[in-house]
């Protein structure tokens, strides 16, 4: 989970209990600040993009003190005019701590999670719709069972070669022994017909 929100001008990356050293706040150390403008939001792989803000979105950070970077040396110089100038800086800035990351609509991440936890369970269906559906199936059971009995009175299942050369011969395809999966009779199955026919 993190955020990208903006500051003075820069933007930075937020994760929580994270610190970070932002440019100079008003602001005294153990304050509590917010940023309000929030480019970017991710959390459990759900990332939202603002445009260029997200509303009701925020990051809500700890100051934990002010302080100055390395010394910076500006030299210039201008030829044939003994013009030498040599200065030092140190950009001043506030480090803070990020304390929470506010989700768009003003809940925050642990609002968020008791959300989650207080999400009621689905109800469970009225045992009077189940009576009222249970003789509908009582009585759809036998038209499936008759469906299955017509089904194995039909023809076998056979390959499409098979059935033509057992019809060439006049072979009922009933009486073949199917060898493939689940039965099904090959061409193999009625050549072996044929030969025993003409052996009989």
């Amino acid at each position: 989970m993190y955020a990208i929100f903006r500051a003075k001008g820069k933007q930075f990356r937020a994760v929580p209990d994270a610190k970070l050293r932002i440019p100079t706040l008003d602001a005294e150390p153990g304050d509590t600040v917010t940023f309000d403008e929030v480019l970017l939001m991710e959390h459990d792989g759900d990332v939202r993009v603002g445009t260029p803000a997200l509303d009701g979105a925020s990051v809500e950070a700890e100051v934990v003190g002010h302080g100055r970077g390395d010394k910076i040396v500006v030299y210039k110089m201008k030829r044939r005019k003994g013009y030498r100038k040599k200065q030092g800086h140190r950009q001043g800035y506030t480090e803070i701590r990020i304390v929470e990351i506010g989700f768009p609509g003003g809940k925050t991440k642990k609002a968020a999670k008791k959300a989650e936890a207080k999400e009621p369970e689905p109800e469970e269906p009225v045992a009077e719709a189940e009576a009222e559906v249970a003789p509908e199936a009582a009585s759809a059971a036998p038209a499936v069972e008759e469906t299955a009995e017509a089904g194995d009175e039909a023809e076998p299942d056979i390959t499409p070669a098979a059935l033509e050369l057992a019809e060439e011969h006049g072979l009922d395809v009933t009486e073949i022994e199917g060898t493939g999966k689940d039965g099904r009779i090959l061409k193999s199955d009625v050549d072996k017909a044929i030969k025993e026919q003409e052996e009989g």
